[in-house]
Protein backbone atom coordinates (compact mmCIF):
# COMPACT_ATOMS: atom_id res chain seq x y z
CA UNK A 1 0.00 0.00 0.00
CA UNK A 2 1.27 3.46 -0.93
CA UNK A 3 0.31 6.58 1.02
CA UNK A 4 1.26 10.25 0.86
CA UNK A 5 3.23 11.47 3.87
CA UNK A 6 3.95 14.96 5.19
CA UNK A 7 7.44 16.05 6.14
CA UNK A 8 6.61 15.88 9.86
CA UNK A 9 5.31 12.33 9.67
CA UNK A 10 6.97 9.92 12.11
CA UNK A 11 7.95 7.53 9.32
CA UNK A 12 9.70 10.34 7.46
CA UNK A 13 11.48 11.61 10.58
CA UNK A 14 12.57 8.10 11.49
CA UNK A 15 14.10 7.52 8.07
CA UNK A 16 16.00 10.80 8.30
CA UNK A 17 17.44 9.85 11.69
CA UNK A 18 18.41 6.33 10.60
CA UNK A 19 20.43 7.81 7.75
CA UNK A 20 22.48 9.89 10.19
CA UNK A 21 22.48 8.30 13.65
CA UNK A 22 24.69 5.25 14.26
CA UNK A 23 23.42 4.83 17.82
CA UNK A 24 19.82 4.68 16.60
CA UNK A 25 20.72 2.13 13.93
CA UNK A 26 22.37 -0.09 16.52
CA UNK A 27 19.55 0.30 19.04
CA UNK A 28 16.80 -0.39 16.50
CA UNK A 29 18.59 -2.97 14.36
CA UNK A 30 17.57 -1.02 11.26
CA UNK A 31 19.43 0.97 8.60
CA UNK A 32 18.74 2.71 5.29
CA UNK A 33 19.43 1.69 1.70
CA UNK A 34 19.46 4.57 -0.78
CA UNK A 35 18.77 4.46 -4.51
CA UNK A 36 16.41 2.39 -6.68
CA UNK A 37 19.12 -0.01 -7.86
CA UNK A 38 20.31 -0.83 -4.35
CA UNK A 39 16.76 -1.13 -3.02
CA UNK A 40 15.97 -3.53 -5.85
CA UNK A 41 19.08 -5.58 -5.01
CA UNK A 42 18.03 -5.67 -1.36
CA UNK A 43 14.63 -7.04 -2.41
CA UNK A 44 16.24 -9.67 -4.63
CA UNK A 45 18.58 -10.66 -1.78
CA UNK A 46 15.56 -11.41 0.37
CA UNK A 47 16.28 -8.78 3.01
CA UNK A 48 13.47 -7.56 5.26
CA UNK A 49 12.37 -4.09 4.16
CA UNK A 50 10.28 -2.20 6.71
CA UNK A 51 9.28 0.68 4.44
CA UNK A 52 10.14 2.54 1.24
CA UNK A 53 9.96 6.29 0.70
CA UNK A 54 10.10 7.98 -2.70
CA UNK A 55 9.60 11.57 -3.90
CA UNK A 56 6.46 12.53 -5.80
CA UNK A 57 8.48 12.65 -9.02
CA UNK A 58 9.24 8.92 -8.66
CA UNK A 59 5.83 7.79 -7.43
CA UNK A 60 5.24 5.62 -10.49
CA UNK A 61 8.74 4.20 -10.85
CA UNK A 62 9.35 0.49 -11.10
CA UNK A 63 10.89 0.25 -7.63
CA UNK A 64 7.56 1.26 -6.09
CA UNK A 65 5.78 -1.46 -8.05
CA UNK A 66 8.41 -4.02 -6.97
CA UNK A 67 8.21 -2.99 -3.32
CA UNK A 68 4.42 -3.11 -3.30
CA UNK A 69 4.52 -6.57 -4.86
CA UNK A 70 6.80 -7.67 -2.01
CA UNK A 71 4.38 -6.28 0.57
CA UNK A 72 6.61 -3.37 1.61
CA UNK A 73 4.72 -0.27 2.88
CA UNK A 74 5.48 2.65 0.54
CA UNK A 75 5.27 6.36 1.24
CA UNK A 76 5.36 9.35 -1.10
CA UNK A 77 6.74 12.71 0.03
CA UNK A 78 7.29 16.05 -1.67
CA UNK A 79 10.57 16.25 -3.57
CA UNK A 80 11.95 18.94 -1.26
CA UNK A 81 11.14 16.87 1.81
CA UNK A 82 12.76 13.80 0.27
CA UNK A 83 15.99 15.69 -0.41
CA UNK A 84 16.23 16.36 3.33
CA UNK A 85 15.88 12.69 4.24
CA UNK A 86 18.78 11.16 2.35
CA UNK A 87 22.43 11.32 3.38
CA UNK A 88 23.70 12.58 0.00
CA UNK A 89 23.52 15.95 -1.70
CA UNK A 90 22.40 14.35 -4.95
CA UNK A 91 19.51 12.28 -3.69
CA UNK A 92 18.63 8.97 -5.34
CA UNK A 93 14.82 8.76 -5.73
CA UNK A 94 14.23 5.91 -3.27
CA UNK A 95 15.20 5.14 0.31
CA UNK A 96 14.29 2.01 2.24
CA UNK A 97 14.41 1.06 5.90
CA UNK A 98 15.99 -2.39 6.13
CA UNK A 99 16.53 -4.82 9.01
CA UNK A 100 20.14 -5.54 9.94
CA UNK A 101 21.39 -8.88 8.68
CA UNK A 102 24.93 -9.51 9.91
CA UNK A 103 25.80 -13.00 11.11
CA UNK A 104 27.54 -14.45 14.15
CA UNK A 105 31.30 -14.79 13.83
CA UNK A 106 31.05 -18.52 14.40
CA UNK A 107 28.89 -18.84 11.31
CA UNK A 108 31.71 -17.35 9.22
CA UNK A 109 34.46 -19.60 10.54
CA UNK A 110 32.46 -22.83 10.47
CA UNK A 111 32.77 -23.09 6.69
CA UNK A 112 36.56 -22.78 6.64
CA UNK A 113 36.61 -20.28 3.77
CA UNK A 114 38.81 -17.23 3.21
CA UNK A 115 37.91 -14.27 5.44
CA UNK A 116 38.70 -10.56 5.26
CA UNK A 117 39.10 -8.76 8.59
CA UNK A 118 38.66 -4.99 8.55
CA UNK A 119 40.65 -4.11 11.66
CA UNK A 120 39.42 -0.67 12.75
CA UNK A 121 39.11 0.54 9.15
CA UNK A 122 37.49 3.94 9.63
CA UNK A 123 36.71 5.30 6.17
CA UNK A 124 33.24 4.17 5.02
CA UNK A 125 34.09 4.47 1.34
CA UNK A 126 37.10 2.20 1.72
CA UNK A 127 35.16 -0.28 3.85
CA UNK A 128 32.35 -0.56 1.32
CA UNK A 129 34.79 -0.90 -1.56
CA UNK A 130 36.58 -3.70 0.29
CA UNK A 131 33.35 -5.66 0.78
CA UNK A 132 32.65 -5.27 -2.93
CA UNK A 133 36.20 -6.42 -3.70
CA UNK A 134 35.78 -9.37 -1.35
CA UNK A 135 32.76 -10.53 -3.31
CA UNK A 136 34.56 -10.07 -6.63
CA UNK A 137 37.47 -12.28 -5.56
CA UNK A 138 35.53 -15.04 -3.86
CA UNK A 139 36.09 -14.18 -0.20
CA UNK A 140 33.68 -16.14 1.95
CA UNK A 141 33.04 -13.56 4.65
CA UNK A 142 34.05 -10.23 6.17
CA UNK A 143 34.51 -9.22 9.81
CA UNK A 144 34.14 -5.57 10.82
CA UNK A 145 36.42 -5.48 13.88
CA UNK A 146 35.90 -2.01 15.34
CA UNK A 147 36.05 1.10 13.18
CA UNK A 148 33.30 2.07 10.78
CA UNK A 149 29.65 1.07 11.10
CA UNK A 150 28.94 -1.47 8.32
CA UNK A 151 25.44 0.01 8.06
CA UNK A 152 26.70 3.55 7.45
CA UNK A 153 24.94 4.73 4.26
CA UNK A 154 28.27 5.43 2.55
CA UNK A 155 29.49 1.90 3.29
CA UNK A 156 26.30 0.50 1.79
CA UNK A 157 26.57 2.70 -1.31
CA UNK A 158 30.27 1.96 -1.85
CA UNK A 159 29.66 -1.77 -1.55
CA UNK A 160 27.15 -1.52 -4.42
CA UNK A 161 25.01 -4.37 -3.12
CA UNK A 162 27.81 -6.64 -1.89
CA UNK A 163 26.84 -6.18 1.77
CA UNK A 164 23.54 -7.87 0.87
CA UNK A 165 25.31 -10.96 -0.48
CA UNK A 166 28.62 -11.35 1.36
CA UNK A 167 28.11 -12.66 4.91
CA UNK A 168 29.66 -10.33 7.46
CA UNK A 169 30.04 -10.24 11.22
CA UNK A 170 30.47 -7.24 13.51
CA UNK A 171 32.90 -7.36 16.44
CA UNK A 172 33.27 -4.62 19.04
CA UNK A 173 34.56 -4.00 22.54
CA UNK A 174 37.95 -3.57 24.19
CA UNK A 175 40.94 -5.09 22.39
CA UNK A 176 38.56 -6.16 19.65
CA UNK A 177 41.18 -7.06 17.03
CA UNK A 178 43.29 -9.35 19.28
CA UNK A 179 40.07 -11.02 20.43
CA UNK A 180 39.10 -11.66 16.80
CA UNK A 181 42.55 -13.08 16.01
CA UNK A 182 42.36 -15.43 18.99
CA UNK A 183 38.92 -16.64 17.90
CA UNK A 184 40.15 -17.23 14.36
CA UNK A 185 43.18 -19.17 15.59
CA UNK A 186 40.93 -21.34 17.75
CA UNK A 187 38.80 -22.03 14.67
CA UNK A 188 41.88 -23.26 12.78
CA UNK A 189 42.63 -20.15 10.72
CA UNK A 190 46.02 -18.73 9.84
CA UNK A 191 45.94 -14.94 10.20
CA UNK A 192 47.94 -12.68 7.91
CA UNK A 193 48.58 -9.03 8.71
CA UNK A 194 49.02 -6.61 5.82
CA UNK A 195 52.05 -4.33 6.14
CA UNK A 196 53.55 -1.76 3.72
CA UNK A 197 56.69 -3.81 3.05
CA UNK A 198 58.63 -6.83 4.19
CA UNK A 199 55.77 -9.31 4.06
CA UNK A 200 55.30 -12.27 1.77
CA UNK A 201 53.27 -12.09 -1.43
CA UNK A 202 49.88 -13.83 -1.65
CA UNK A 203 51.48 -16.57 -3.74
CA UNK A 204 53.66 -17.50 -0.75
CA UNK A 205 50.81 -17.94 1.74
CA UNK A 206 50.37 -21.60 2.75
CA UNK A 207 46.95 -22.98 1.90
CA UNK A 208 46.96 -25.97 4.26
CA UNK A 209 44.68 -23.99 6.61
CA UNK A 210 41.90 -21.49 5.98
CA UNK A 211 43.23 -17.94 5.66
CA UNK A 212 42.14 -14.66 7.24
CA UNK A 213 43.61 -11.41 5.89
CA UNK A 214 43.74 -8.38 8.18
CA UNK A 215 43.65 -4.85 6.79
CA UNK A 216 44.24 -1.98 9.19
CA UNK A 217 43.18 1.58 9.87
CA UNK A 218 44.03 3.94 7.00
CA UNK A 219 46.46 6.36 8.65
CA UNK A 220 47.98 3.99 11.22
CA UNK A 221 47.77 0.50 9.77
CA UNK A 222 47.78 -2.47 12.12
CA UNK A 223 49.13 -2.09 15.65
CA UNK A 224 52.46 -3.84 16.39
CA UNK A 225 50.81 -6.19 18.88
CA UNK A 226 48.22 -7.17 16.26
CA UNK A 227 50.93 -7.92 13.70
CA UNK A 228 52.83 -9.97 16.29
CA UNK A 229 49.71 -12.02 17.06
CA UNK A 230 49.31 -13.05 13.41
CA UNK A 231 50.93 -16.02 11.69
CA UNK A 232 52.71 -13.84 9.16
CA UNK A 233 52.66 -10.61 7.18
CA UNK A 234 51.51 -9.82 3.65
CA UNK A 235 52.72 -6.99 1.42
CA UNK A 236 52.07 -5.67 -2.07
CA UNK A 237 55.36 -5.35 -3.99
CA UNK A 238 55.65 -1.83 -5.42
CA UNK A 239 58.19 0.12 -7.44
CA UNK A 240 59.06 3.78 -7.49
CA UNK A 241 58.78 6.07 -4.48
CA UNK A 242 55.30 5.04 -3.32
CA UNK A 243 55.48 4.13 0.36
CA UNK A 244 52.13 2.35 0.54
CA UNK A 245 48.82 1.89 -1.23
CA UNK A 246 45.37 3.03 -0.16
CA UNK A 247 43.85 0.26 1.97
CA UNK A 248 41.17 -0.51 -0.62
CA UNK A 249 43.74 -0.73 -3.42
CA UNK A 250 46.06 -2.93 -1.37
CA UNK A 251 43.15 -5.16 -0.41
CA UNK A 252 42.17 -5.63 -4.04
CA UNK A 253 45.67 -6.71 -5.06
CA UNK A 254 46.07 -9.09 -2.12
CA UNK A 255 42.65 -10.70 -2.47
CA UNK A 256 43.16 -11.19 -6.19
CA UNK A 257 46.49 -12.87 -5.46
CA UNK A 258 44.92 -15.17 -2.89
CA UNK A 259 42.17 -16.08 -5.35
CA UNK A 260 44.81 -17.14 -7.86
CA UNK A 261 46.52 -19.29 -5.22
CA UNK A 262 43.25 -20.94 -4.23
CA UNK A 263 42.47 -21.65 -7.88
CA UNK A 264 45.70 -23.53 -8.52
Amino acid sequence: MTVELAGGNQRVQRMRRLARDRDLRQAEGRYVVEGPMLVEQALHAGLDLEQLLVPVSAAHDGIVVAAEAAGVPCGIVEDGVFDGITSTRSAQPAIAEVCEHHVDGGDLTSGGGTLLILAEVSDPGNAGTLVRTAEAFGVDGVVFAGGVDPYNPKVVRSAAGSTFRVPFAVASGDEVVPVVIAALAEAGYSCWATVPDGGVTPEEVPVDRPVAVLLGNEPRGLAPEVIAACDGTLSVPTVGQVESLNVAAAGAVLLYGLQQVAGR
